[in-house]
C-alpha cells in the first residue's frame, strides 16, 4: 500500500526542491528574565539611512510578562524601533521613533503565552505594520527617516532609562532588514527558516548553534549568519535546560503522515518505507521557500480479537472488517463484514481491519465447539441507543426459552438474563461502564449479536 500527502494548500503554488531525511537542527535560545541578553554592538547602524526596515523573530513567552524586550533598539535620544511584551498581558508593542523624534506605536492583543508565534515589524516610510504569524495584525501611518546611530542591537532586553527590560522564554531566528519586506515575503518568513541571501538583510541570529540543553559554556557569542555583526551571550547559564540554547521551533507547515506495515508513504516526490521526521523546501513563482515538516509514524491498526464460544470480537473501534477462513487461504467469508463473527461450524477463523487508512489480519482464533445448532434468529430490536439505564429488547416473535447475554469488548459475559416465553424485555444496564457491548440472543436454536453503546 502506498499513501500519498499531496499538499496543494500553501499560500502560492510550490515546486518541489529539496527532501531531507530529518529536520535540521533547530535550536532556540531560552532567556531567564533577570540578566539574560544578546548584545550587538553598533548592529542597529545597519538599517541607518535606509528608507525602511523589518524587524522579524520567532518568540516563546512565558506568562506574567511585563515590560519584557523582545528585540531591537531602544535609545532615548535618536531611532526607536522594538518588539515588546507589555503589562503582563497578552499584548506585544511594536514603535518606531524617526530622525525627527516623532514616534510610532503598534499595540497587539492576541499573543499566545507558552506557544511559539512569530512576529514581524515593517515599516515602509508610509506605514508601520505589525504581523502576526504571517497575517497582518495592526497598522498606523508613518514617516521619516531612520537616523543614524551607533546605539546597540538588542536580543531580550531592552534598556530604558538605565533600566532592563529583560525577556521571559524562548527567542529564535532574529533578523534585522533594510528594507521593508512585502507581505508575501513576511509570510514566507513565517513558514521557513531565512534565506541567508535575501537582499536587504543585514543581521541573522538563527540560533542554531551548541547542543539543546547541554553544556555550552564555552560559546561566548552569537553568530549572525550574514557576518556583519556577531551578538555577546550575556547573563546566560548555558548548561540545562534554562538559560541555555534549547530544542526551537518546529518552522514550516507541520503535517503528520501514517506508514502502513510494509508499504510507503510518498512524500515529494519520494517513497519512504521508515517512520521518522522529514522535510521538503518548497519554491513559488516569487524565488520565496517555504518548508513542509512531515512527522511519519506508524499506522496503528487494532488486531486484537475477544472470543466467547463460538463468537470472535475484534475490539478495534472506527474500523470495517471482513473476516476470513484460515482454514481455506485466508478467504473471505460473504457477508461476514461486521465487528463480530459467529462461527457455525469447527474451524479457524481470523479477521482483516482497516483502520487508519491500512489494513493489517489478525491471529487466526479456533473454534472448537459449535453448541447449539447455528442458524440466524431474525434481527431483533434494540432501544434507546446509545442507552443509560433501560435497554429494550424485541424479538421479531415470541420464543421459547430465549436467553440474552451482555458481552463486552473483550468478549467476557458481563450480564445475563431469561427472556422467557416472550417477544419484549426490558435489561437493566446502569450498572454497565460507558462503551461498546454486545447483545447476544439465543432462542429456538437460533443465534444473532446486536451490538449498541451504554452512554
Amino acid at each position: 500500500m502506498t499513501t500519498t500527502l499531496t499538499r496543494t494548500a500553501f499560500l502560492f503554488t510550490l515546486l518541489p526542491t529539496a527532501l531531507a531525511s530529518t529536520a535540521q537542527t533547530q535550536n532556540a535560545l531560552d532567556f531567564d528574565g533577570i540578566d539574560d541578553e544578546v548584545t550587538v554592538d553598533n548592529g542597529s547602524a545597519s538599517i541607518a539611512g535606509a528608507s525602511g526596515f523589518s524587524l522579524t523573530c520567532w518568540i516563546n513567552p512565558s506568562e506574567g510578562l511585563g515590560h519584557n524586550g523582545i528585540a531591537g533598539l531602544r535609545d532615548e535620544f535618536e531611532a526607536d524601533f522594538y518588539l515588546l511584551r507589555l503589562d503582563g498581558t497578552n499584548s506585544v508593542e511594536a514603535r518606531f521613533r524617526n530622525t525627527d523624534g516623532t514616534a510610532f506605536s503598534l499595540t497587539y492583543a492576541g499573543l499566545t503565552y507558552d506557544t511559539w508565534q512569530h512576529l514581524a515589524l515593517v515599516y515602509n516610510g508610509a506605514e508601520l505594520i505589525l504581523y502576526h504569524n504571517g497575517a497582518e495584525v495592526a497598522s498606523a501611518e508613518a514617516s521619516g527617516g531612520i537616523a543614524s546611530t551607533t546605539g546597540t542591537f538588542r536580543i531580550g532586553n531592552l534598556v530604558y532609562s538605565g533600566d532592563d527590560f529583560s525577556f521571559t522564554g524562548q527567542v529564535d531566528e532574529v533578523s534585522l532588514w533594510s528594507v521593508a519586506l512585502t507581505v508575501q515575503q513576511v509570510e514566507c518568513i513565517a513558514s521557513s527558516t531565512i534565506d541567508e541571501t535575501a537582499p536587504g538583510l543585514e543581521l541573522y541570529y538563527n540560533m542554531d548553534q551548541g547542543m539543546a540543553g547541554g553544556d555550552n559554556t564555552a560559546i561566548t557569542t552569537l553568530t549572525d549568519q550574514i557576518g556583519n555583526a556577531d551578538g555577546t551571550l550575556q547573563g546566560f547559564t548555558l548548561s540545562g535546560t534554562s538559560s541555555n540554547f534549547i530544542a526551537g521551533p518546529v518552522i514550516g507547515f507541520a503535517v503528520e503522515g501514517s506508514l502502513c506495515e510494509g508499504s510507503s508513504y510518498t512524500f515529494n516526490g519520494q517513497e519512504l518505507t521508515t517512520t521518522g521526521t522529514y522535510t521538503a523546501t518548497f519554491t513559488s513563482g516569487s524565488g520565496c521557500d517555504s518548508t513542509v515538516v512531515l512527522t511519519l509514524v506508524e499506522a496503528e491498526v487494532n488486531t486484537n480479537l475477544a472470543q466467547n464460544g463460538n463468537t470472535l470480537i475484534s475490539t478495534a473501534a472506527g474500523a470495517t472488517w471482513q473476516w476470513v477462513d484460515c482454514d481455506d487461504d485466508n478467504f473471505p467469508i460473504p457477508g461476514a463484514t461486521g465487528q463480530y463473527f459467529q462461527a457455525t461450524q469447527v474451524g479457524n477463523y481470523a479477521v482483516l481491519v482497516t483502520q487508519n487508512g491500512c489494513t493489517a489480519m489478525s491471529e487466526c482464533r479456533a473454534v472448537t465447539t459449535i453448541g447449539i445448532e447455528e442458524r440466524q434468529l431474525p434481527l431483533f430490536s434494540l432501544w434507546p441507543v446509545p442507552v443509560a439505564d433501560i435497554l429494550n429488547v424485541e424479538l421479531a416473535r415470541p420464543a421459547q426459552n430465549a436467553a440474552l447475554v451482555i458481552l463486552d469488548m473483550t468478549g467476557r459475559e458481563v450480564l445475563q438474563r431469561t427472556i422467557g416465553n416472550t417477544r419484549k424485555v426490558g435489561v437493566d444496564v446502569a450498572a454497565l461502564h460507558a462503551g461498546a457491548y454486545f447483545v447476544r440472543v439465543q432462542a429456538d436454536g437460533a443465534t444473532r449479536v446486536v451490538r449498541f453503546v451504554r452512554e
